[in-house]
């Protein structure tokens, strides 16, 4: 259901009942479909003044004279488009049988059939704790954007991290934004003083941001961390984890050591990981010829179906 609250319009995801002085209220979450900040917000419904419910889109009834075929056209591409999941099975019972995909007709990209693979594959996950090691030039990030794009689609995730390399930052920026028409922020030390001179000075771009872009040698640092691990505070009866999404890019340059003590990036990755309900890892060279470090990196992927050890 859509609403307009605050001069803002957004889809109410839960209701739940509230005790109040004047009886039961109705506690909303509402999700923005803008990019103004904040994404999502918790409200009593009674208490707003000026809502407004928005009725669904109506669609023509059989009862109704026939429609001029170019606009009959228009409606069924507007629902396909608006819909959850608008592209449907039509040989089968129904769409889940052979998981249909929406995210190849939400990007502006040639897709091969091969980057389809891992799409087909997060789907049939109920937490999604994949690694992507095509050879390079195949495509990852797009294999990747087409996994968050689905995601989004299918509202199973909504604040997402990745975590490049400093140069390719921009390079994800770009292409999340030209190819899947997603808006994402790149955090580093100029955003976030940009983010504080905005806001305030104890803004903190970790919760103000729900799609980030950030290098992982930046957030390795020890107040960026600490900064990182303040926004990730959760009610202790949440069911929920604070970020749904974790894209590692180049991961091999955080794979645990073989022998002795672990770089400040692997020990970085297993702090933020457990954050995160799903895991997407990118790396053309998962594998170093050492047993104890690919197992370690399978472990901080998946620990429930991995643990680090040195034979497989």
């Amino acid at each position: 259901m859509m609403a307009i609250v605050r001069k803002r319009r957004a889809v109410i995801s839960e209701v739940r009942p509230f005790e109040g002085d004047d009886g039961v209220l109705h506690l909303v979450r509402l999700e923005y479909k803008d990019n103004a900040s904040p994404d999502t917000e918790q409200l009593l419904w009674e208490c707003e003044p000026y809502r407004e419910l928005l009725s669904p889109a109506a669609v023509p009834l059989a009862t109704d004279p026939p429609m001029p075929p170019d606009e009959f056209d228009a409606v069924v591409r507007a629902s396909r488009w608006s819909a959850l999941s608008p592209f449907l099975d039509p040989d089968s019972d129904g769409p889940l049988d052979r998981l249909p995909i929406c995210s190849p007709f939400h990007g502006a990209v040639q897709v091969e059939d091969y980057q389809l693979v891992p799409l087909l594959k997060a789907l049939r996950m109920p937490r999604i704790n994949m690694m992507i090691a095509d050879d390079v030039g195949l495509g990852k990030t797009i294999e990747a954007g087409l996994v968050l794009r689905e995601l989004l689609i299918r509202r199973r995730i909504r604040r997402i991290l990745v975590l490049t390399p400093a140069a390719l930052r921009v390079q994800w920026r770009d292409e999340m934004w030209e190819k899947f028409s997603l808006p994402m922020d790149v955090i580093d030390r100029d955003a976030t003083q940009k983010l504080k001179r905005t806001i305030g000075i104890d803004a903190n771009p970790w919760r103000s941001s729900a799609r980030a872009i950030a290098s992982y040698h930046y957030l390795k640092q020890p107040d960026v961390l600490e900064q990182f691990h303040s926004a990730c505070k959760v009610g202790e009866d949440s069911p929920h984890l604070p970020w749904d999404l974790l894209i590692v890019d180049e991961v091999h340059n955080l794979m645990p050591s073989a022998m002795g003590e672990d770089s400040d990036l692997c020990k970085m990755l297993r702090l933020v990981a457990p954050y995160f309900e799903h895991r997407l890892f990118l790396t053309a060279t998962p594998h170093n010829g050492r047993t104890r470090s690919f197992s370690g990196l399978l472990e901080m992927l998946d620990p429930v179906r991995f643990s680090q050890t040195d034979e497989l």
